[in-house]
């Protein structure tokens, strides 16, 4: 693929995003920054990256990087089909200390971002 077509493709990429996202920037974060600055991210739409890990009682799903550092994430239908799986995805950061860390899915944005790493 030449220069300008993967210009192409970047600039439909973020258009996606942003369209999905209600035009707001994506910050691309390691689950590493995350897990370490958790309340400077609070609210913030991300993208990252882990796999997706399950635990039965009470049923829920999060995102782990080799460091275990890991985030919840919701909905549950996003993941659940990917356990084991490294998955990508795009969806506002929450953080509260009694709560712990948690990325709701903007489904989307998540599929822009998979459709252009085809």
């Amino acid at each position: 693929m030449g220069n300008r077509s993967r210009l192409l493709v970047l600039g439909m990429l973020a258009g996606y995003l942003l369209a999905g996202c209600g035009g707001e920037r994506v910050s691309p974060v390691t689950l590493e920054q995350l897990a370490a600055s958790a309340p400077a991210f609070n609210g913030e739409l991300v993208e990252t990256e882990g796999v997706v890990r399950r635990f039965e009682d009470p049923e829920h799903y999060w995102l782990e990087d080799d460091a275990i550092n890991r985030v919840a994430v919701t909905p549950k239908s996003a993941v659940r089909d990917h356990v084991g799986d490294s998955l990508r995805v795009v969806g506002r950061f929450s953080y509260h200390p009694a709560e712990g860390r948690r990325i709701e899915i903007d489904p989307a944005a998540t599929a822009a971002l998979r459709a252009s790493a085809r």
